[in-house]
């Protein structure tokens, strides 16, 4: 867990105690759940403004966010109602990097 990249506001023991929590242990989602993403993935892309504009209106800020998303998670190989919540960025030199902002329950 110590190795996740987090969101600046997120703290890692908020994100411990939850897991702490929840029952049972956590899996990967079945293959099937991958074939119905839209039950429980939901992706969202920000708008313009949340970038700032230099001159010329060029996109200046850095690491961009590009999607802001949503995963139910999975215990015992079913879908639970624990839900991780992270952002998706786009440095500079276009590779995307991961960051979590929370887990909670839906």
């Amino acid at each position: 867990m110590e190795s996740l990249p987090l969101e600046d506001d997120s703290e890692i023991s908020n994100l411990k105690e939850e897991l702490s929590l929840y029952p049972g242990v956590m899996t990967l989602p079945p293959e099937v759940a991958y074939d119905q993403l839209e039950d429980g993935f939901y992706i969202d892309q920000p708008d313009a403004s949340h970038f700032s504009l230099g001159k010329k209106n060029v996109k200046k800020q850095f690491p961009k966010l590009i999607y802001m998303v949503d995963f139910d998670l999975y215990y015992g190989n079913e879908r639970s109602n624990l839900t991780l919540q992270c952002n998706i960025y786009e440095n500079k030199s276009g590779d995307w990097m991961i960051k979590v902002s929370d887990i909670h329950v839906m």
